[in-house]
C-alpha cells in the first residue's frame, strides 16, 4: 500500500488563516485545484461545460458537433468502431428474417460521417492505440480491425456502409447481418490506414514501458504484486479519449469544443438513461450464440457520461493531442513520404486560451488533469487524493475498477485527523458531522480482480458482498487465531500421544487450508471490524450496483448459451452443485439453454466523482493502479456549485429513483437520502431474490454490491 497522505502533503498549498478568539471561528477558502501544478495544468476560469449523461444523449451531441465542423477534428482514441451509429433510429416493424425491429445500421455510422466531413474538406485525425494483435483483440477496442494492412498511394475512395434501404429490403440471417457489419468495418479499417480518404490520417501508438515503470515507482511504489506490476506495464493501454473539434478555425469560433468523457467509440457503449432490458437499438448479442425464438437478445446495458467543454481549457485538451499525435507513428504513404505534418505543435503554437471563444457569461472553472507516464504525469491521482480530502458532506464515486485500496484508506487518515481535532476541542462523536460515501460499481469483469476489489471494498465495510472470497478471507483468519495442541508430558500412554498426533495435524491442515499469498495478503489488507472503524470516524458508506428489470417479461422468449459476465457465470456453477436437478436456476428444463433472468447487469463503465456538490471530475480514469499511474488518462476537474449540484441530481434521480436525488445537497438531506438509498438497495434485492421477482422501487437500478466469486489462481491490478 502507498500512503497518499504524503502526496497530499504535496498537493496543498499552504494558506494562512485568522481566528477570531472572542467568536473562536476562522473563514478560509479550500484549494480545489492543483495549484502547484498549474505551469503544465493551469486552472481556467472562463468555460462552459455541459453534462450528458449516458451514450444516446452523449453521441447525439458529438454528431451534432462532428456535422457542424468546418475545420477539424481531432479523436484521441482508445478504439473506434467504424460501423456503430452515434444516432440511432428505430428500424421498421418488420420482424426482419427473426432480427427484430431494429438493424445495422440504424443511423450514420460513425466511419461513414467522418469520410463526408474530410471530404468537405474538413482534416480529420484519428489517434489510435494500438499496440499488438493479441492484446487488442482481448480488449476489442477495435472491432474487425485487419490484421494486415499495406501503405497506400490512393487518395480516393467510394467506401461507405450499406444504405437502410438497400438491407430493409432483403432478409438475412444473424450471421449474413454480423458478415456484413464485419465486412464494412474491415474494408472501412483498410482504407483509413492506407490513406485512402483524402484528409483522413491515423496514427497509432503504443504504451512506452519504461515511462509507465517509472511512473509506478514515483507515486504508487507499493501498490502490487509482482504479477500485478507486470501486467499494469505489459497490458498497458493509450486510455483517452477527448474529442476536439474546429480547434483551428480562425483561432476559434462558436461550434470550437471539446468533449471529455469515459465513453468508447464503439457500439457496445451506445445506451439510454432508461437502460432498458433489452433493447432493440443497441447491437445485436451476436457474441453469446443466441438461440432466439421472436426475441432478438441484444448487448447488455452500458453507462458512462460526458462534458462539453467550450473555453479556455480547450487550449489544454489540444496540447494533449498534439503532443501524442507529433510522436505517434503514421500508418500510409503519400508520394512515397509519411503522410500529414509531424509538426502540429508549430501550427498551433500562436493559440492561446485567451482565443478561445465561449458563450457570454461562461464562468465554469475547470482544470485538466492526465496520466501520462512519458512525462511522469500523475495528475489525475493528485486530483483524487485532494478532493477526497476536501470532502466534509459526502463523496459519490461510479467507476468501473473501484480497486485502490489507498484511496478508503486515505478518507480514513482524513478523518481520524478530523476526529482526533474534534477531542482537542473537547467534542464527542456525535459532534462529528457525518461523511457520506456513495461508491456505484460493477461486478469485476474478471475473476482475477476480485482480491484487489474485495480489500477495496472492505476497507467500506462491504466485504460480506462478496461471499465465496469472504468466507475464504474470513476462514483464514479463524485458522490463524486457533492454537495449537498442547503437548503431553513426557511418556504419557501411547493413546494419548496418538491423540495429540492427530490434533496437532488438524490444527497444521486447518492453518494451511486458505494459506495461499492473495488470501494473505486480503486478510491483511482488511480490518477485521470495518465498520466499527468507520462508526468511529463518522464514516457512512454504501456500496452498490445496478441492475435493470425485464418489466415485460421478454426473457421467457429467449434463449442464450452463455450469461453476461464471468460472475453471473460462477453464480450458476454453485447454484447446479447444490440443485437437486444438477442445473443453475436459469437452465431450461431441457438443460441445454440459457432463460435469462428477469434482473440484468447494467454495465458501469463511468468515471465520475461528486464531493459536497462543488467538485466534478469526470473522463476516461478508473479508481485503479492502472489508471492513476500505468494507462494514460484524461480527465477534467469542474469546481462549480451549479453545475455540480444540477449533475448530481440527474444522475442519482436516474439510478435511485427521482424521489431520491438528494434534493439541494444540505447534510441533512444528504443524511436522508443516504438512508433511503440504503433501505432501497435492500427492498430492490428482495424483489430481485423472490421466487417471482417483482419490479423494482420507484424504478430504480440501484442494488447492494456483491459478487459470489471466490480466490483466482493470480490476482491483477
Amino acid at each position: 500500500m502507498t500512503d497518499l497522505t504524503k502526496l497530499l502533503a504535496e498537493v496543498q498549498k499552504p494558506e494562512t488563516s485568522h481566528v477570531d478568539m472572542f467568536k473562536r471561528q476562522s473563514r478560509g477558502t479550500l484549494q480545489w485545484f492543483l495549484e502547484n501544478d498549474i505551469k503544465t495544468h493551469p486552472i481556467h476560469n472562463r468555460n462552459h461545460l455541459e453534462f450528458f449523461m449516458c451514450g444516446e444523449d452523449g453521441f447525439r451531441a458529438i454528431e451534432k458537433d462532428l456535422r457542424a465542423a468546418t475545420s477539424t477534428i481531432d479523436l484521441v482514441l482508445w478504439g473506434f468502431d467504424p460501423g456503430m451509429e452515434l444516432v440511432r433510429v428505430k428500424a421498421g416493424a418488420s420482424n426482419n428474417g427473426g432480427l427484430g425491429s431494429a438493424q445495422w445500421p440504424r443511423g450514420t455510422t460513425y466511419g461513414d460521417l467522418l469520410t463526408k466531413k474530410a471530404r468537405e474538406g474538413v482534416k480529420v485525425r484519428m489517434l489510435l492505440w494500438y499496440d499488438n494483435v493479441p492484446l487488442n483483440v482481448l480488449s476489442g477496442n477495435v472491432p474487425d480491425f485487419p490484421l494486415l494492412w499495406l501503405p497506400a498511394h490512393f487518395t480516393s475512395s467510394d467506401l461507405v456502409a450499406p444504405t437502410h434501404e438497400w438491407l430493409k429490403n432483403r432478409t438475412f440471417s444473424r450471421k449474413q447481418l454480423e458478415g456484413h457489419r464485419a465486412d464494412y468495418c474491415t474494408a472501412w479499417w483498410r482504407a483509413a490506414l492506407s490513406g485512402r480518404f483524402p484528409n483522413l490520417e491515423v496514427r497509432i501508438r503504443k504504451a512506452q514501458l519504461g515511462a509507465m515503470t517509472a511512473n509506478i515507482v514515483k507515486y504508487l511504489p507499493d501498490q502490487g504484486t509482482l504479477i500485478e506490476d507486470v501486467t499494469l506495464t505489459v497490458a498497458g493501454t493509450h486510455h483517452q479519449k477527448p474529442v476536439l473539434i474546429d480547434y483551428e478555425a480562425g483561432k476559434g469560433k462558436p461550434n470550437t469544443c471539446a468533449y471529455v468523457m469515459g465513453l468508447n467509440s464503439v457500439t457496445d457503449y451506445w445506451d439510454t438513461t432508461d437502460h432498458l432490458y433489452n433493447d432493440p437499438r443497441r447491437e445485436v448479442n451476436f457474441s453469446s450464440g443466441a438461440a432466439w425464438k421472436e426475441t432478438v437478445w441484444y448487448v447488455k446495458p452500458y453507462r458512462d457520461y460526458a462534458i462539453r467543454v467550450q473555453g479556455e481549457a480547450l487550449y489544454n485538451i489540444s496540447e494533449n493531442f498534439v503532443q501524442g499525435w507529433d510522436s505517434a507513428q503514421n500508418t500510409s504513404l503519400h508520394d512515397g513520404q509519411p503522410s500529414g505534418d509531424r509538426a502540429l505543435h508549430a501550427q498551433r503554437a500562436s493559440i492561446k486560451p485567451k482565443d478561445m471563444p465561449a458563450p457570454d457569461g461562461a464562468r465554469h472553472r475547470a482544470q485538466i488533469v492526465r496520466t501520462q507516464p512519458e512525462v511522469l504525469d500523475a495528475t489525475i491521482l493528485k486530483a483524487y487524493t485532494l478532493a477526497s480530502s476536501n470532502a466534509v458532506n459526502y463523496i459519490y464515486v461510479e467507476n468501473q475498477y473501484v480497486q485502490l485500496v489507498d484511496w478508503p484508506k486515505l478518507i480514513k487518515k482524513i478523518r481520524g485527523q478530523y476526529r482526533d481535532g474534534m477531542k482537542v476541542a473537547q467534542g464527542t462523536l456525535a459532534d462529528i458531522t457525518p461523511l457520506h460515501l456513495f461508491v456505484v460499481m460493477p461486478q469485476p469483469e474478471r475473476g482475477q480482480m476480485v482480491p484487489r476489489t474485495y480489500e477495496t471494498v472492505g476497507q467500506l465495510g462491504a466485504a460480506g458482498g462478496m461471499g465465496k472470497y469472504h468466507d475464504t478471507v474470513q476462514g483464514k483468519r479463524k485458522a490463524d487465531a486457533l492454537q495449537p495442541p498442547k503437548p503431553p508430558p513426557e511418556g504419557v500412554h501411547p493413546f494419548e500421544q496418538a491423540n495429540y498426533n492427530k490434533a496437532l495435524r488438524d490444527w497444521l491442515v486447518a492453518r494451511q487450508a486458505n494459506d495461499s499469498v492473495i488470501v494473505r495478503d486480503s486478510a491483511q489488507a482488511v480490518p477485521v471490524n470495518p465498520k466499527g472503524e468507520l462508526e468511529a470516524l463518522g464514516i457512512k458508506p454504501l456500496v452498490a450496483m445496478l441492475m435493470t428489470y425485464d418489466a415485460d417479461n421478454e426473457a421467457k422468449d429467449i434463449r442464450i448459451s452463455s450469461r453476461d459476465n464471468k460472475a453471473q457465470e460462477a453464480q450458476a456453477e454453485e447454484e447446479a452443485k447444490t440443485s437437486k436437478s444438477g442445473r443453475a436456476s436459469d437452465v431450461d428444463s431441457y438443460g441445454v439453454e440459457i432463460v435469462p433472468k428477469r434482473y440484468r447487469e447494467i454495465y458501469i463503465h463511468s468515471k465520475l466523482m461528486f464531493v459536497d456538490d462543488v467538485y466534478t471530475t469526470l473522463g476516461s480514469a478508473n479508481l485503479n493502479a492502472r489508471s492513476m499511474v500505468s494507462d494514460s488518462e484524461f480527465n477534467i476537474c469542474a469546481a462549480d456549485y451549479d453545475f455540480t449540484r444540477a449533475a448530481r441530481r440527474e444522475v442519482w434521480g436516474n439510478i435511485a429513483g427521482k424521489d431520491l436525488d438528494g434534493g439541494d445537497g444540505s447534510p441533512q438531506i444528504t443524511t436522508k437520502t443516504h438512508k433511503a438509498w440504503a433501505d432501497r438497495m435492500d427492498a430492490n434485492k428482495i424483489n430481485r431474490k423472490a421466487s417471482t421477482p417483482k419490479a423494482p422501487v420507484e424504478g430504480s437500478f440501484i442494488h447492494p454490491f456483491e459478487d459470489p466469486r471466490g480466490e483466482p489462481l493470480v490476482r491483477f491490478a
